[in-house]
């Protein structure tokens, strides 16, 4: 069995599940999905199980073991290569693939980002038959679908919020410019033809203020807040083409998005640490383009 300890969210959780189901597809075995550190009081943001939103039948776990990996973390690490000998995975940096990945074998826990499409590239079927949504959607958002599957649609991801008011944030992720948008957008109307963008943000205001989108439609996606906020998500991945912020949310709509001839733009600048953002071509799948 390959039991993922989940932490983070949405975005995180998805990139650890789909892991190890990338593993468990490989030893021919199960998964089981470890709540302990999501459950776990800390003072660090408090986060919630969050792939109930999809199609996924695994084990729900949360385990004596579990409670003595988290708690014992910091020596692990240390002696890590004695402890992955008796079965616990991690990863160094979230983007980092790590080979050894390629090497493991009979129970193992993982406990990391794992944020790299290769842990779960030889099961990408089995990943996008997992995460469809669970729920259809209705009211204003089924109109809003049929909208966007209708016309050229371009979804625009716009994150600031925690990304300019948090410290923690701040110090370890820089935040997508005008500069950006504007090349994106730029890129988009040069290479779609009647582009209708679909804007995705906490901060419609700065939006308006410092971006403009020529003659091309524009539509203000709003509403899905709280426990509705993966709608924004399953939104993003039906438009024909993506414009994503620093945010493993806006990684997954362009990941999740069929069209054959999708365009994704994605920053080139993800993290604070430049040492970090040398990674990102391994990060992002072939074809996006970065800018």
């Amino acid at each position: 069995m390959v039991t993922v300890i989940l932490s983070g969210g949405l975005g995180n959780q998805m990139f650890q599940y789909a892991a190890a189901k990338g593993l468990a597809k490989r030893l021919n075995t199960s998964v089981a999905i470890d709540l302990y550190a999501l459950e776990k009081k800390t003072q660090t943001t408090n986060r919630l199980y969050a792939l109930d939103i999809f199609n996924i039948d695994e084990k729900i776990t949360s385990s004596l073991k579990t409670k003595l990996f988290v708690k014992a973390r910091p020596f692990i690490q240390k002696h890590y290569p004695f402890f992955q000998k008796l079965g616990f995975f991690s990863d160094r940096w979230a983007i980092l693939y790590e080979p050894k990945f390629e090497t493991l074998g009979g129970n193992i826990f993982m406990s990391g980002y794992f944020q790299s499409e290769r842990y779960f590239k030889e099961t990408e079927e089995d990943i996008r038959r997992d995460f469809t949504f669970r729920y259809p959607l209705d009211g204003k958002n089924l109109e809003l679908s049929e909208e966007i599957k209708n016309t050229n649609s371009v979804a625009v991801h716009i994150r600031r919020g925690d990304y300019v008011t948090d410290k923690s944030a701040v110090n370890n992720f820089v935040t997508c410019d005008k500069g950006y948008y504007e090349k994106a957008i730029e890129i988009i109307r040069t290479k779609v033809v009647n582009p209708v963008f679909y804007i995705f943000s906490e901060d419609f205001d700065w939006v308006k203020e410092n971006l403009s989108f020529g003659d091309a439609p524009i539509h203000y996606v709003r509403g899905n807040s709280g426990n509705k906020s993966y709608i924004d998500l399953q939104l993003m991945s039906l438009c024909k083409h993506n414009i994503i912020a620093n945010s493993t949310f806006s990684w997954w709509a362009a990941w999740l998005n069929n069209n054959s001839d999708k365009i994704v733009i994605a920053p080139d600048k993800w993290y604070a640490d430049e040492n970090k953002n040398e990674l990102l071509d391994e990060f992002y799948p072939k074809g996006w383009i970065k800018i």
